[in-house]
């Protein structure tokens, strides 16, 4: 059921290769700012259970592209512990590239103003 990639490979659809620094970066309000598909599995892959140390494994994905959001439910492989990660997408790069994918049949879902990262003190 769970198909775990090999490598990270240019021509993979999932992966936008015009990712920026601001991957991975915290919006204001804490969200963590995705720039395709693929990375918001990546940084579930990167993270351990903060109650175990043990990998973790998304079992869910809540699309929330309305509110600029992709959720992933994530559980702890040994003790079960449960995680959610709150993906920022309202940003340009994942909307450009995602327009890029869908061509015409592009419909931007959220229409606010795109989060940026937070101000690093």
């Amino acid at each position: 059921m769970f198909r775990k990639r090999s490598t990270r490979n240019e021509t993979d659809p999932a992966v936008n290769p015009n990712r920026t620094a601001d991957l991975f970066a915290l919006t204001e309000e804490g969200y963590i700012i995705a720039q395709d598909i693929n990375c918001q599995y990546e940084l579930v892959q990167q993270e351990r259970c903060s109650q175990c140390n043990h990998n973790l494994r998304a079992i869910a994905q809540i699309n929330r592209a309305f509110q600029g959001l992709n959720e992933l439910v994530v559980l702890c492989t040994n003790c079960g512990e449960r995680y959610s990660f709150i993906f920022d997408i309202s940003n340009d790069v994942y909307q450009d590239w995602w327009a890029e994918r869908m061509g015409d049949s592009y419909v931007r879902m959220y229409d606010g103003t795109p989060r940026v990262p937070a101000p690093t003190e």
